[in-house]
């Protein structure tokens, strides 16, 4: 079955954010360098590769931290650094993903709700969100911060779908980590795995209705009903 085939007919699609609706990885890597520099340590190279792209805030930072070998004692400090620089960068880098515009567009004439659950916290989620110019296509946005429990857990899913007018097996949840892929197996919701994100080694590890590299794979004309 093609991930079009799959998504034909639902009544909603949820979708990650970071590594799935938008390429954030640059906005991310720069308030960390920033956030480190201001308390006085080496910004990280141009090409490090973040550990940890799918936890909840602050899962990244403390990972990154672990990684570089920063003391526990200066964690607070960048921590608090890394939001007030990530909020000034107002998401200048990020850009959404080739072809998603196109899609959503489809989803809308076609009746299909959409909605967004990510470990980000909710208020950089909308921003991000409204500076790359998609959020008035989603429905529903959900947060870290806006849930009792995150992903992995499935109810900040489970809630978006039915904030969404849509039961689990109605719906469809893309995203690109095993975090992702986790949520939408224990909430019983079919998931898409996009492969042009950041991806995690353990994906595979947890059941993959379809996958795809673009979005443009999402679109094909006889799988839709029109």
């Amino acid at each position: 079955m093609t991930p079009a085939t799959l998504l034909a007919g639902r009544k909603a699609i949820v979708f990650d954010l970071d590594g799935t609706l938008l390429d954030t990885v640059a906005d991310i890597r720069h308030a960390m360098s920033d956030a480190l520099l201001e308390c006085g340590f080496p910004a990280l190279p141009a090409d490090y590769v973040l550990p940890n792209l799918y936890g909840a805030f602050p899962a990244a930072l403390l990972s990154m931290m672990a990684d570089r070998e920063v003391p526990q004692a200066a964690h607070e400090a960048i921590i608090a650094a890394y939001g007030r620089h990530y909020e000034q960068r107002a998401h200048r880098s990020s850009r959404p993903y080739p072809g998603l515009v196109e899609f959503l567009d489809d989803c809308r004439r076609r009746g299909v709700r959409l909605g967004v659950c990510t470990n980000k916290r909710h208020a950089p989620a909308l921003q991000a969100l409204q500076q790359c110019g998609i959020l008035q296509y989603f429905d529903h946005v959900s947060g870290c911060d806006t849930v009792a429990r995150p992903k992995p857990d499935p109810m900040p899913l489970l809630q978006a779908l039915d904030a969404l007018g849509a039961k689990p097996a109605e719906g469809a949840y893309l995203g690109d980590t095993h975090v992702d892929a986790l949520t939408a197996s224990r909430a019983h919701v079919p998931f898409l795995y996009f492969r042009s994100g950041y991806g995690s080694p353990q994906v595979h590890d947890h059941p993959i209705a379809a996958e795809f590299d673009a979005y443009a794979e999402l679109m094909e004309a006889d799988a839709l009903p029109t």
